[in-house]
């Protein structure tokens, strides 16, 4: 009797971003999420896969094809468009209480720049602050993308001044 996988299958949403690993060029690959039955903020999906997802996690190289199995831990950050993250679930735009713009030296590749968007109580309202909240990565605006930094893998951030 052939075994029956397809019982086991699991609907999944695929998603494409960019991904840099440490020591590996960037590159477009597909994520695959479990597929939501009500729009959700992608990003905050794709945020907790991230943080609370196993070890390692499948992804597929769109240019190849090619699978590959990633860890989680080496990821030095993920790029995503932000025209491809749809609703944020209620349709209200963002507000954030503090703008930084920055540069991000990471242990591996080239310098990241963007902007902190955030908001924090008052007496936590430092980027130092906000680069220490409980989590393994942070958001960096940069144009129409958001990238998802690992902070294990950043060497430094440069506030830019005016």
């Amino acid at each position: 009797m052939g075994r029956q996988t397809k019982l086991l299958w699991v609907p999944k949403q695929n998603v494409e971003v960019d991904v840099a690993l440490a020591g590996i060029a960037p590159r477009r690959v597909e994520l695959f999420l479990p597929d939501q039955p009500t729009p959700h903020d992608r990003r905050q999906e794709i945020l907790y896969f991230l943080e609370k997802g196993m070890p390692f996690f499948p992804a597929r190289e769109t240019s190849t094809g090619r699978w590959e199995i990633v860890n989680r831990s080496a990821l030095l950050w993920i790029r995503l468009p932000l025209e491809s993250l749809g609703a944020l679930g209620d349709d209200t735009e963002e507000l954030f209480d503090f703008r930084h713009r920055v540069r991000i030296d990471l242990i591996s590749g080239e310098p990241l720049e963007g902007e902190l968007l955030y908001s924090a109580q008052k007496q936590e309202t430092r980027v130092t602050d906000y680069l220490n909240v409980e989590g393994r990565s942070f958001h960096l605006w940069h144009g129409d993308d958001v990238y998802l930094v690992n902070k294990s893998c950043v060497r430094r951030v440069i506030e830019e001044t005016d």
